[in-house]
């Protein structure tokens, strides 16, 4: 779903939400950012991208729109640093093509919620964990292997199993 920019993010509507606080480049073009919601026995990571630019990107569809994993697509950490091991669906596959990427339109925000309880191995217990992703996005869909990085802040939260 595109929303305009200057139109306010929802919040969750349930409670644990955790956001990334800090500064971010006013004059970046893309923004990505993490939220994690860890009501009822779960993880969701709500992934916010913001097209501040006066083109449009491509962002990989399956974080942009789908609800489930088919590999290692966030870094999460337990209180350690050390990673959380993944064990979601691996799907082997070849390199990405255009089809593989949604648009997000110039002055636009796109979000999308994932589950993330069943596809990393969280602890059993109430344990402290951080996510990161690292934001990958295209300028031009015809142009597949020119990747540009616009990671979002690293978030903290809690989760009890």
């Amino acid at each position: 779903m595109h929303v305009k920019r200057f139109v306010p993010v929802l919040a969750f509507a349930l409670g644990g939400l955790v956001s990334a606080v800090g500064a971010v480049e006013k004059d970046a073009p893309v923004r990505h950012q993490l939220e994690v919601e860890t009501g009822s026995s779960k993880v969701k990571v709500r992934l916010t991208i913001e097209n501040r630019g006066d083109t449009p990107i491509w962002v990989p569809r399956e974080v942009a729109a789908g609800d489930e994993l088919t590999g290692r697509r966030f870094e999460v950490l337990d209180a350690k640093g050390r990673p959380v091991d993944y064990t979601g669906m691996m799907v082997k596959r070849g390199a990405l093509t255009a089809g593989d990427y949604q648009e997000v339109k110039p002055h636009s925000m796109h979000m999308n919620t994932i589950d993330i309880t069943p596809t990393y191995a969280f602890h059993k217990g109430k344990h402290s964990y951080e996510i990161r992703y690292d934001g990958p996005y295209l300028k031009d869909v015809k142009q597949l292997d020119a990747i540009s990085h616009s990671p979002a802040a690293p978030v903290r939260f809690t989760f009890a199993k």
